[in-house]
């Protein structure tokens, strides 16, 4: 097809030789990072820090393609309009220019001060007992949260939305030229779970219609969405949202990179469980998507906790990706399959 849609092994937390082999060993060269442990900081990402970060990656014969989540203390107060916010975004704005310096190019991100909530993040619910997060909303409203310290901010109220709205055009239109100027492109994860409110706390990022408002807001080469593909079938709709999205969004070159993950159920209550056991059709999204203009790239996300696995989970990564690698190698072979046919169908008439 010649499509430059490709995959990544992601969601890693440090550049070490088991991680690093496994992704070459499995024929992937392009990685992916999410809040390494190895990337000090206290208010923004050093350049030298970030340099010596990709060039650690560098000596696997690797290639960075990204850099997710900033963490929460670094645009807290940006997020909740609070004394303070301009400093954490000039900070920001550093740390994106150094992302640039040191030759990352893309910065997944969310604006969601609560960040994800989960009501279990070890049910036996996968396959044979394989444990997974799951989320209840009836659990969330008794106080249930089995989510991980990631430095969230619960303890402000936000009734209403559209004060995040403007804290998020008052954030972007600040950061979004660094961006610009040294060509990183900032990805949006949506809120997970995708509901209006939780705890008094309003979400944001619910929905289509909100991507589509802040795409019409921003108008920037150098913003687009992380298209968490689980996120968005757990949405009311389940997995129609994920093809509307490819439908609006990959034409518009607007996918910057997806997260793979399957689930199970819509809000308020769904878990999450092994690839081709959910609400949608693998085979189908990945079709859609390479037909759809992507050429972002493309990683598994969360995944279920399997017997005798290590914390970050990788015989699980693993078995996504070969997955994941046999669908893309699949779609190519029927597309080459049927092109060859209609050549030859054209040489007989």
């Amino acid at each position: 097809m010649g499509n430059s849609m490709r995959l990544a092994f992601g969601q890693i937390r440090r550049v070490d030789r088991e991680t690093m082999t496994d992704a070459r060993q499995l024929g992937i060269d392009r990685v992916h990072f999410n809040l390494p442990f190895d990337l000090p900081a206290e208010k923004r990402w050093e350049y030298e820090d970030l340099l010596k970060f990709r060039e650690a990656a560098d000596q696997y014969g690797v290639i960075v393609e990204g850099m997710e989540n900033l963490p929460i203390r670094f645009y807290d107060k940006a997020m909740l309009g609070e004394e303070g916010r301009n400093e954490q975004i000039d900070n920001v704005c550093e740390s994106i220019r150094n992302l640039g310096r040191a030759g990352i190019p893309v910065l997944g991100y969310h604006f969601s001060p609560s960040f994800v909530w989960r009501t279990s993040n070890s049910a036996p619910l996968g396959r044979y007992g394989a444990k997974v997060q799951a989320f209840d909303l009836a659990l969330q409203e008794q106080g249930i949260d089995d989510m991980d310290d990631f430095g969230q901010r619960r303890d402000v109220p936000v009734p209403d939305v559209e004060f995040l709205w403007e804290n998020f055009e008052y954030f972007m239109k600040r950061v979004l030229p660094a961006a610009e100027e040294y060509g990183v492109t900032m990805a949006l994860h949506p809120d997970d779970p995708p509901v209006p409110q939780l705890s008094g706390i309003a979400r944001m990022f619910i929905d289509l219609e909100s991507y589509k408002r802040a795409d019409e807001l921003l108008q920037s080469k150098n913003w687009g969405l992380l298209f968490c593909i689980g996120t968005f079938s757990q949405m009311p709709g389940g997995a129609k949202n994920i093809f509307e999205a490819i439908e609006y969004f990959g034409p518009r070159k607007k996918l910057v990179y997806a997260h793979m993950r399957d689930v199970r159920g819509t809000v308020p209550k769904f878990h999450e469980c092994l690839l081709g056991e959910g609400n949608f059709d693998p085979f189908e999204v990945m079709y859609a998507l390479m037909h759809s203009g992507f050429d972002g790239f493309l990683l598994s996300d969360h995944v279920p906790a399997i017997e005798g696995d290590t914390p970050w989970g990788h015989r699980a990564r693993i078995n996504d990706t070969a997955y994941l690698r046999g669908l893309m190698e699949a779609i190519d072979k029927m597309e080459n399959k049927q092109e060859r046919i209609k050549q030859n169908e054209q040489t007989i008439g």
